[in-house]
């Protein structure tokens, strides 16, 4: 696309944590797997069964457990792009605390869907719901910003999370596949915790002046640092992401 702009932002202190983390395990379970035919999915993974049995730190560990090199690659450039421009619009607190809840609440959907709804249990690892929850907020505070899908077609940020949004409910309703719950989990938790800081804040209840929704454009939540300046768009950020 002529005129198309490619933005790499500045890794952020949080991101880098989180792809030496998952860059590390990568490399420790395909060794252990190698060597020894261990696999960190037993010990690390979300599954209902282990949960119940006494690995309750599962529901936290779960995204550190990954099995594809290519899932690390494409997850860690969503966390490094998208993640890091959240991060550094958001500040590390809030951009941690919604990293946290799009984990949990995507862990207590999964077991509550797998244990209802699931005769066998597929664990839940990696950090897909995470990429999904960034780019669900992406697609929120930047509608109009233009993301490619599947690396070859362009389109709006809103357009493309409500692809996304709807193969991940095919892949739950009709595939019966249980890890996509989990994801829109992921996608719920981000936006619950948006939604919440935004309108708690929005009240008074915060020292932080937080707009839940701009007038007129109920799509677009902003969590703004500054008690004097309302967060508008920069005309300096880019239009294009790859």
């Amino acid at each position: 696309m002529q005129g198309q702009q490619i933005y790499v932002p500045p890794l952020t202190k949080v991101n880098k944590y989180i792809l030496i983390a998952i860059g590390g395990s990568f490399l420790i379970q395909s060794l252990l797997q190698t060597a020894g035919g261990v696999s960190l999915i037993n010990y690390m993974g979300l599954s209902t069964d282990g949960f119940l049995s006494g690995y309750v730190h599962s529901i936290f560990t779960y995204p550190l457990v990954q099995t594809g090199l290519m899932g690390v690659i494409f997850d860690g450039l969503i966390i490094w792009f998208i993640g890091s421009e959240l991060e550094s619009k958001w500040g590390t607190k809030d951009y941690s605390i919604f990293l946290a809840s799009s984990v949990l609440v995507a862990g207590f959907i999964y077991l509550v869907f797998s244990k209802l709804f699931f005769s066998s249990f597929l664990p839940l690892v990696g950090v897909n719901g995470i990429s999904y929850a960034l780019l669900l907020a992406f697609a929120i505070l930047f509608p109009d910003r233009i993301l490619t899908f599947m690396l070859i077609f362009p389109m709006k940020a809103k357009y493309f999370c409500m692809i996304l949004m709807g193969i991940l409910l095919f892949n739950g309703f009709i595939s019966q596949a249980q890890t996509a719950w989990g994801h829109l989990g992921a996608m719920l938790g981000g936006f619950a915790y948006m939604y919440w800081i935004t309108k708690s804040r929005a009240t008074g209840r915060s020292g932080k002046v937080l707009n839940l929704f701009k007038k007129k454009n109920r799509n677009n939540l902003y969590i703004v640092k500054d008690d004097n300046a309302p967060n508008k768009p920069n005309p300096n950020d880019p239009k294009y992401w790859n």
